[in-house]
């Protein structure tokens, strides 16, 4: 009688099994399909400079977004294709919109059909990484889109770990921002470029992102040390204590 309380329940189960499902064979279909031959920057940008005429070409670009990235597809090639196809700004706003979205889709995906399950193995484990999280702060979760993590695999875990539905989507956009102004930027400046200055374009791109993740990265390691240099001091001042106390216990 005492397992049925461990026992994962059987709708909870079903949902998680679902996500999985729709994960998995969806980025199978996508990447081990003749499909994927589609998913080139080379063959979305064509397609999207050939409907760039139509009014519905940006909304098609923004569904892309929410039907890819929650199958896991890498967002890139939809980025850079806003910027060839749409320009700097326009590419810029419809991107980031595209981005939010598809990242909006991906964690209320993760929390209707996993969390439940997640918190029902985890349980009160779950709870210290959500006050970890907490303590960590609002702009620790704006700083983590800045570093090479797979944009996915970071909203399946925002929706897993349990931060909140507002929070996430605030700093989501913010952490956002930086990313789509680059990719549109250099994306829209290839198009008028050819040959030796079109590998220029591509070493700046390179030294830009390795500045930017360093940027991010470098006030993290800070904060770390910080934190720690901290620590050390609080137990060497409980150890004082605790040896005055027992001095004090042995005269």
């Amino acid at each position: 009688m005492g397992s049925d309380s461990s026992r994962v329940p059987r709708r909870t189960l079903f949902r998680f099994v679902a996500l999985v499902a729709i994960v998995v064979i969806g980025f199978a279909v996508l990447r081990f399909t003749p499909l994927s031959q589609y998913l080139t920057v080379e063959k979305i940008s064509a397609l999207f400079d050939r409907l760039r005429s139509t009014w519905w070409a940006p909304l098609a670009l923004i569904a892309t977004y929410v039907v890819l990235c929650p199958l896991g597809v890498p967002a890139s090639p939809m980025m850079l294709t806003g910027g060839m196809v749409f320009g700097f700004i326009p590419g810029f706003l419809l991107n980031l919109l595209g981005t939010w979205l598809g990242g909006v889709t991906t964690y209320f995906l993760g929390r209707v059909l996993g969390r439940d399950f997640v918190a029902h193995l985890a349980g009160n484990r779950l709870k210290k990484v959500e006050r970890a999280i907490a303590r960590r702060g609002f702009w620790s979760l704006v700083a983590i889109r800045l570093l090479p993590i797979p944009y996915p695999l970071v909203n399946y875990c925002a929706a897993l770990t349990g931060i909140p539905p507002g929070l996430f989507m605030v700093t989501t956009v913010l952490g956002l921002i930086p990313a789509n102004l680059l990719f549109a930027y250099f994306a829209s400046a290839l198009v008028h470029l050819a040959g030796p200055e079109r590998n220029k374009i591509y070493v700046q791109f390179g030294v830009v992102i390795a500045l930017l993740v360093l940027l991010t990265v470098a006030p993290q390691v800070w904060m770390a040390r910080k934190r720690k240099r901290r620590y050390l001091e609080l137990r060497e001042q409980r150890s004082q204590r605790s040896g005055k106390i027992s001095v004090g216990l042995n005269p």
